[in-house]
């Protein structure tokens, strides 16, 4: 029994892992539409939590949003849409937070970094 509930639970967290790296190629599709050439321009992109219903803008400039991209286990999401189960919060501005995957989650993530 012990064995199919950690299976279970290694499921829910590739699921939430993956709903994050789908949330981050929009992103990076929205980074590739509003690149003006200044790095310090502020763009709203979508929040990357592992909330399949979250609609949260969260606001940071294209070199902000580079510095999280430099690591493919870490994502923008709004305030208060960390989940401490999966992940580790990095940096915390008024406006976002920087989080970084770990374990199983955070090798999904490099999986699917579309900068790869």
């Amino acid at each position: 029994m012990r064995g199919t509930i950690s299976r279970m639970h290694d499921e829910v967290r590739r699921r939430l892992a993956g709903n994050e790296a789908l949330f981050r190629e929009t992103n990076e599709a929205i980074e590739r539409g509003q690149w003006s050439g200044e790095p310090d321009d502020v763009v709203r992109f979508r929040c990357e939590c592992s909330r399949v219903d979250c609609g949260e803008a969260v606001e940071i400039s294209l070199a902000g949003y580079e510095r999280v991209r430099a690591s493919p286990r870490r994502f923008i999401v709004a305030k208060e849409h960390d989940d401490p189960r999966l992940e580790d919060v990095v940096v915390r501005t008024d406006r976002y937070l920087v989080v970084e995957k770990r374990g199983e989650g955070g090798e999904v993530a490099e999986a699917t970094d579309p900068r790869g």
